[in-house]
């Protein structure tokens, strides 16, 4: 469980936010609790702070930037990235998390969690070790710190491929854009197509694009 304790982690911490109110609110937290905060509004602002002389130990990391996207950042060479990146969200999408695991994030927490416990998470997250294509997550339900598949269970979870051609229709692209990226058939992608719906139970293929 994670307590009210003092962090056991201090160093430096870059947060990367586009919402000016969320952004101001965690960063004094954290320069309250003794964290040394530096913040950054896009994925341009971000690679910069990276690439300048300034050395993180951890990334805050949105993954909603407007119209970016946080993973962007995870894909970036050469960024010297920190070791340890956490992702945050105001909604679970559970694909973006766990390619955001692939690409080498540490944790995720969503933006849901009371202001006043994210120093607590984040301490106790960054003593977790680093796990092989999975992470750390923050389940409100348990009020405690989890591995990412016991809050996204196998049969819930998109192979590889699936989570491709999810995360393509997402974007609004056709069976045949989606096909054609890809380099499969569209018979392929409508297979792939039928198993997502089966998995998260969508009956229409718009709803996909939540």
């Amino acid at each position: 469980m994670v307590g009210d304790t003092q962090p056991a982690f201090c160093g430096r911490i870059i947060l990367i936010d586009d919402h000016p109110l969320v952004l101001s609110g965690i960063a004094d937290m954290l320069r309250v609790s003794g964290y040394f905060v530096t913040t950054a509004r896009n994925v341009s602002e971000a690679r910069n702070l990276i690439d300048s002389d300034a050395q993180f130990d951890l990334a805050l990391l949105d993954l909603n930037l407007g119209s970016e996207s946080g993973l962007e950042l995870l894909n970036s060479v050469p960024v010297n990235l920190p070791e340890r990146i956490i992702m945050l969200s105001g909604v679970i999408e559970q694909e973006m998390v766990l390619q955001g695991f692939q690409m080498g994030a540490f944790g995720f927490i969503p933006k849901t969690i009371d202001l006043d416990k994210i120093v607590a998470v984040i301490s106790a997250m960054m003593i977790r070790p680093k796990l092989n294509n999975s992470g750390w997550m923050w389940s409100a339900e348990l009020n405690d710190i989890v591995e990412a598949r016991m809050v996204m269970p196998p049969n819930s979870t998109l192979t590889n491929k699936e989570r491709e051609v999810f995360m393509l229709m997402r974007e609004g692209k056709l069976d045949k854009q989606v096909a054609d990226e890809l380099g499969i058939s569209i018979h392929t992608v409508r297979v792939h197509l039928r198993a997502i719906k089966r998995k998260r139970g969508h009956n229409r293929r718009s709803e996909l694009s939540y």
